[in-house]
């Protein structure tokens, strides 16, 4: 309910002081309502699947241990995916630093560059991880084999992210999609993929901050 509640007070107050979404404080705040809403929705039909018990509804989300082989897995599954996105980028042709720069992420502002960094290195994987695996691929593993349920969320995940058209970002990020999944059914818990997603965002964060992309 209060994730809900935050999500309409936010997006009340972008649609009033930014319609067109056209500042980068607008984006910003229209993105933490994306990730508040994800989670809390996430969180609800957890809890409603788990007769209200709020540490058993972490635990159906994959909220379980974080071992120290868990993050092993991550980095080696980010580091297979950077070598299957090496591969299949020139055949794409991805532009994901639109992405962050939509996000404010190319604005001088410190404060702007800060909020920025916020949402695309902590907020978007966390926020992503337990809707699109802990929820979305979760559900699907209840009556699906592995690999279609892996593949379908990804896609929808995948397709979130179509930034101006550019459908390369989309099925390059359903790849990732994809490893996520077997990431969390390999390792039991979220933390896996969301350690991963973490590691991809924040070096595209700091490539686009050095100029890199």
């Amino acid at each position: 309910i209060t994730a809900i509640v935050i999500t309409v007070i936010g997006s009340i107050s972008v649609v009033i002081f930014d319609p067109k979404l056209e500042t980068s404080a607008g984006k910003d705040i229209a993105q933490l309502m994306v990730a508040v809403g994800l989670s809390g929705a996430a969180l609800i039909f957890a809890l409603a699947d788990s007769g209200g018990r709020m540490r058993e509804a972490l635990t159906r989300l994959g909220l379980r241990r974080l071992a120290v082989r868990a993050i092993a897995m991550a980095a080696m599954a980010w580091l297979a995916y950077f070598l299957i996105a090496a591969l299949v980028a020139p055949l794409l042709q991805p532009e994901q630093q639109d992405v962050t720069r939509e996000l404010g992420a190319g604005d001088s502002s410190a404060l702007n560059m800060i909020a920025a960094g916020f949402l695309i290195v902590v907020a978007a994987p966390v926020s992503e991880e337990l809707f699109f695996r802990g929820f979305m691929f979760a559900g699907l593993r209840r009556s699906l084999p592995i690999w279609p349920a892996a593949v379908i969320s990804a896609l929808i995940w995948g397709s979130l992210h179509l930034t101006g058209g550019n459908i390369g970002v989309a099925i390059q990020l359903a790849i990732f999609g994809v490893i996520l999944a077997w990431l969390y059914e390999r390792s039991g818990t979220l933390w896996a993929p969301i350690c991963a997603h973490c590691i991809n965002n924040t070096i595209a964060f700091i490539l686009l901050l050095t100029g890199v992309v």
